[in-house]
């Protein structure tokens, strides 16, 4: 047996037994070059277009540093956006509302502190700011249909997050302020540094920016503050801080929490009675390196082109300063036991009043019917997110870029890692 041999042997001994299992997703494509995206709070979401038109239509957008830049989602080429606001600190998008008679995909985007609303038109080539006042915001939003054809916004200032009701029904944002909440469990202390929920089945989730934590909470904020989901120091290298973006993969059928974070994209699936330890991780590569740090994560469940025919996952890489797209449909077949895909759903609805779902799929998690937290299957560790000692993390040599392209390059590149 040669040295190089004896080396790549124990190196991939090494992945074998660390904890999660962990899979090596390859990137399909990458924004271009030419357009870099600010690695400073480097963020992504996706914008659908209105319900009836090709989803090859819709838009990425990736923000940092102060702006955000366009793409088209099935060729990644750079957009063309009239009218759209130079300074963006973050986008949030909403597909499913009711907008002036019509369902659309609301946008939300905060900028100088403030956020304003509006709607993409002429397939997403106009932004088209609606009337209402600015919500004064902190630097973090979350932006959800919810029952109705209404909205709901979040904003977290990293400690606190509080709810605002919007009614664009007219075509004038009408929002009213609503509760608040801390956002960590009590005695935490960690800070939030990304938030998402499903405001038609009231959860939600926030991502810790110092330990890493997530929490989950009730988006209506009436049912006391947030508690622990997964909490970093003990969930054995699948977690890390900062968690830098949160997203849903909702179906009828499935529902799964992608979690953007130093150790990867964590893939929680909230229908399992154990979340947590079927969790597992997923590194994208491709042969300009692998992104063990994603920044930011974005999706949709539905066909884009045929490039991407079991929908897309949209993460950030700060290194590269763009954005990659992983096909859902090609993690799907590498993951143990499968996940499902489902392009028939749409997220977007149809109905020109907007629907009792507004357009947001039904992912699992009971309503509650006003009070109370809703229940996700399996829940997480006891307690807040305090730190303790922990000596049996496996998070070694789980995202060492210069392994990766070793093995990727010598072709010996596992699909998965094993548990230990």
């Amino acid at each position: 047996m040669t040295r190089l041999t004896l080396a790549l042997a124990l190196l991939a001994g090494g992945l074998a037994f660390a904890q999660p299992n962990t899979y090596f997703v390859p990137i399909a494509a990458r924004t271009g070059g030419t357009s870099p995206i600010g690695a400073n709070a480097m963020g992504t979401a996706i914008w659908l277009p209105d319900p009836g038109v090709d989803a090859n239509q819709s838009l990425l957008f990736g923000f940092g540093s102060g702006a955000a830049t366009p793409f088209v989602l099935n060729t990644q080429a750079l957009a063309t956006v009239s009218n759209f606001p130079a300074q963006v600190d973050a986008v949030a998008t909403a597909p499913g509302v009711l907008v002036g008679g019509q369902t659309k995909t609301l946008v939300a985007i905060l900028g100088n502190g403030a956020v304003r609303f509006a709607t993409l038109e002429n397939d997403g080539a106009l932004y088209s700011p609606l009337p209402g006042a600015a919500i004064d915001a902190g630097s973090q939003i979350a932006l959800s249909a919810v029952a109705g054809g209404g909205a709901a916004l979040l904003t977290s200032d990293g400690f606190n997050i509080t709810r605002f009701e919007v009614d664009v029904t007219s075509g004038t944002a009408v929002v009213s302020q609503g509760g608040s909440i801390p956002a960590s469990p009590g005695g935490a202390t960690d800070q939030s540094n990304t938030l998402f929920f499903d405001g038609i089945n009231n959860v939600g989730f926030i991502g810790g920016r110092v330990l890493g934590d997530i929490y989950r909470f009730d988006p209506r904020m009436d049912a006391g503050i947030p508690t622990a989901f997964d909490v970093a120091l003990v969930s054995q290298g699948r977690l890390a801080p900062p968690v830098t973006g949160l997203a849903l993969y909702s179906v009828p059928s499935a529902t799964y929490l992608l979690a953007a974070n130093s150790q990867g994209l964590t893939i929680y699936d909230l229908r399992s009675a154990t979340p947590l330890s079927t969790a597992f991780r997923v590194i994208p590569f491709d042969t300009v390196g692998p992104i063990t740090a994603p920044a930011g994560v974005a999706l949709t469940n539905l066909a884009v082109d045929a490039g991407f025919p079991g929908g897309v996952i949209a993460v950030g890489d700060r290194t590269q300063t763009d954005l990659a797209l992983l096909r859902w449909d090609v993690l799907a077949n590498q993951v143990d036991g499968g996940l499902r895909v489902d392009t028939t759903f749409d997220p977007r609805g149809g109905g020109s009043d907007g629907g009792t779902d507004g357009g947001v799929p039904d992912s699992g998690v009971p309503d509650g019917g006003g009070g109370g937290t809703p229940t996700v299957p399996g829940g997480g560790p006891q307690g807040p997110g305090i730190p303790v000692d922990h000596g049996s993390s496996c998070a070694t040599a789980a995202g060492a870029p210069a392994l990766l392209l070793l093995l990727a390059g010598l072709g010996l590149l596992p699909r998965r890692r094993q548990r230990r």
